[in-house]
Order: structure tokens, then C-alpha cells, then sequence
């Protein structure tokens, strides 16, 4: 599926019609598979029975985002979040969840005047809209398919973008004397002050050269590969940990995005 890589819009592009988007979500149900991510993908808060959910949700400008969800079930209550990467999580309190006929009413934090509809159609695909004043926003959540990981970047070939997000994130770890030695894989702090963690430069530099950050991108995981071949063991977010170690200098990382680039210049 690498012929997809330049055919895939940047997200800020990503405004269609409402029925077009309802034809495109019902179509990648269709096409729903079994999750296979793995688990350091995240850290399990709030409560028992968590599961990872992604898909698809629209701003009331018409953009889609990529949903990145936590379905959190004790099985007398259920928490939703929504977990972008990169950005502060979302609560989406659970206004109503009828488990017998499948529907859940949801509201959203920051967004008052927001309220979500969801219709199970299956153990792996809820389908709805989300209502805000006069904007009908569909929204999916699901079990990760082939569609998903395509967004994420898993199936891209190594390319000149991911020459220069590299190049971009070098930068960005070098535009000041310190990194942030306290990364939590929120970027929004280190946007706004200019003070980059490792996780956060390769995130920004994304968004500066292709618009969109992919969590699965070949640069990215050419830089995790280089990091298990240097620092083996357990980590719970082994880009985050490496960063925060006091003792790791802003040479050392910059050093590892040489050696990264140097790599994936050889393909």
C-alpha cells in the first residue's frame, strides 16, 4: 500500500461534504480488523478494562482528525477520552450508554454546546454525529483497520519528508542551550516556549513539513529502532524516558539523529 503515501491529504486539507463523509466512514467499517497495536502506546488511567479505539472524528470547520480513543469499562460505568498524539487528552463525559441497545450520548470537554450519538454496529465499530449549534460532524470509533494504520504511517516507504523532519527536528533540539527534560508527550508546552523534548521535535517538525503528524512514519520508527539498538531494556515510552535522563546531553540525541538519517539515506 505504499502508493498511497502522496495521494494521502494533509489534515488542515481534509474538508469534504457531510454525506461524502458518511459514504467514506460506512466504507472503512466494512473493512474493520482485529487491533494489533501495542500496548506502550499508552498508560493505562482511570480505571480498569482499558481499550485502545481509533477512527475518525470532524471539527465544526468540516476537518477530520484521526480519533485516538480510551473506552475505559468496569462494567457498571464506561469513561471515553480522546488521546491525540501530541496533545492534552479530552474527556468525553458519558451522558447516556445504553449497553442493551448499544447507543452512547456523549459531551465534550471545553465544548458545551457539543453532544455525540453513537450507534454500535458491531463489537468493533461504533457509528454517529456529533452536534454542535447548526454543524453535523460524523464521528467513528473502532478497532484500528488497515485505514488507520495507513494515517499512521505504517506503510509508507522512506522518502525525502522523512529526510527532512529529521533534519527539522535537529533543529528544533538545537535552537536552544537545554531541551525540556520534563517530556509528557505534550507538545503544546514546548510549541509555545520553543523548548523541545525529543518526542516533541520529531512531533512539530511533522507538522512543519508534511502538515500531519504520523506516529508510525518511517522516520520515527527508523529513530525508535536507533534508541533500541543504543539503550536496550524496558521503558514504558522509551523516546519520553531517554529524553528526560538528566545525564543524556543535546549532542548525544543529536548524534542519534545523524546516525538515523545517515540510515535512511542508504534506502
Amino acid at each position: 500500500m505504499c502508493h498511497y503515501r502522496n495521494t494521502l491529504p494533509k489534515e488542515k486539507d481534509m474538508k469534504f461534504n457531510t454525506k461524502i463523509i458518511l459514504i467514506i466512514l460506512f466504507t472503512f467499517s466494512l473493512k474493520s480488523i482485529a487491533q494489533d497495536l501495542s500496548w506502550d502506546e499508552f498508560e493505562v488511567l482511570d480505571g480498569p478494562n482499558p481499550t485502545l479505539r481509533y477512527g475518525y472524528y470532524t471539527e465544526s470547520d468540516g476537518i477530520i482528525k484521526m480519533g485516538r480513543y480510551f473506552f475505559i469499562d468496569d462494567g457498571s460505568e464506561l469513561k471515553v477520552r480522546l488521546a491525540p498524539y501530541g496533545k492534552t487528552a479530552t474527556n468525553l463525559p458519558v451522558l447516556e450508554f445504553n449497553r442493551d441497545k448499544g447507543i452512547i450520548k456523549l459531551g465534550w470537554e471545553g465544548k458545551p454546546n457539543r453532544n455525540c450519538k453513537l450507534i454500535k454496529q458491531n463489537d468493533s465499530l461504533f457509528l454517529g454525529n456529533c452536534i454542535e449549534k447548526n454543524a453535523v460532524m460524523p464521528m467513528v470509533i473502532r478497532t484500528a483497520n488497515k485505514d488507520d494504520k495507513e494515517w499512521m504511517g505504517i506503510y509508507f516507504s522512506v522518502s525525502d519528508i522523512d529526510i527532512k523532519i529529521l533534519k527539522k527536528a535537529k533543529e528544533l533540539i538545537s535552537s536552544k542551550a537545554s531541551r525540556n527534560l520534563e517530556c509528557d508527550r505534550n507538545c503544546d508546552d514546548d510549541i509555545r516556549t520553543g523548548n523541545f523534548s525529543l518526542y516533541c521535535s520529531m512531533y512539530y517538525a511533522s507538522i512543519e513539513v508534511d502538515g500531519v503528524y504520523r506516529h508510525r512514519r518511517p522516520a520515527m520508527q527508523a529513530l525508535r529502532k536507533e534508541l533500541v539498538k543504543r539503550y536496550p531494556g524496558d521503558y514504558p515510552h522509551r523516546m519520553r524516558d531517554i529524553n528526560n535522563n538528566q545525564k543524556m546531553t543535546n549532542q548525544v540525541l543529536l548524534d542519534i539523529l545523524d546516525t538515523v538519517i545517515g540510515e535512511l539515506n542508504k534506502n
